[in-house]
């Protein structure tokens, strides 16, 4: 009994010391532990690593497509006329006017209409152009009778002209002075031309207008 009993004794030792749940149970829990964590690991170092996509500016709106041309008219152009290359303008362009004994540069602005915003459309229409002449060098001739009006049909239109600011019309330019005409006359609504020929029956220039009542 005493032998068994010495058996027994060494035996329950070695089990405190060689059973798998007191010291190798650690290492297991470890081993097990740096498994789990390591695709944890891998897939923060493949986030991490990965590239950033950016992400598209939101569209503008009222932006300009790329695909309509840019205008390729000049701005503040200078035209220039004369009796043998008779020129087609619209207001506001300045125009250099070659006259057989003079020069001088012209601009026309308008019409100006009072029914703007009136309804129904009214087929003709109260217009006044101003137009002005600057610059001018040698004889610039001005007569009342040498502007009128063509409208879209073709007919002719005489024009009320009188000196901006009051006083008669002169006879002409004089060299190194500006002074502004206005035109007044009933139009049509639509499109019509303003000519001027200040030597003749035949228009040096003329500015193309629109009457709009709309």
């Amino acid at each position: 009994m005493v032998r068994a009993g010495a058996e027994q004794q060494p035996g329950s030792a070695g089990s405190r010391a060689r059973w798998p749940g007191s010291r190798r149970a650690p290492g297991v829990v470890v081993v097990v532990a740096v498994v789990v964590a390591a695709p944890g690991v891998a897939l923060l170092s493949r986030t991490a690593g990965a590239p950033h996509k950016a992400t598209p500016a939101p569209l503008k709106y009222g932006g300009i497509p790329n695909w309509i041309p840019e205008a390729k008219i000049p701005v503040g152009r200078v035209v220039h006329a004369s009796a043998a290359h008779p020129r087609l303008a619209i207001q506001g362009d300045m125009v250099a006017v070659k006259l057989a004994q003079g020069r001088v540069l012209v601009t026309a602005v308008g019409p100006q209409v009072p029914e703007e915003g009136r309804f129904p459309v009214p087929p003709t229409s109260p217009c006044t152009f101003v137009v002005s002449f600057t610059a001018a060098g040698g004889v610039v001739p001005l007569s009342p009778r040498a502007f009128t009006f063509i409208d879209e049909t073709g007919h002719l239109h005489t024009a009320r002209v009188t000196l901006r600011g009051g006083g008669p019309v002169p006879a002409r330019v004089l060299p190194g002075h500006t002074l502004s005409l206005s035109l007044y006359a009933v139009l049509p609504t639509g499109n019509g031309r303003l000519a001027w020929s200040p030597e003749s029956h035949e228009q040096i220039v003329s500015w193309d207008f629109d009457v709009e009542i709309d």
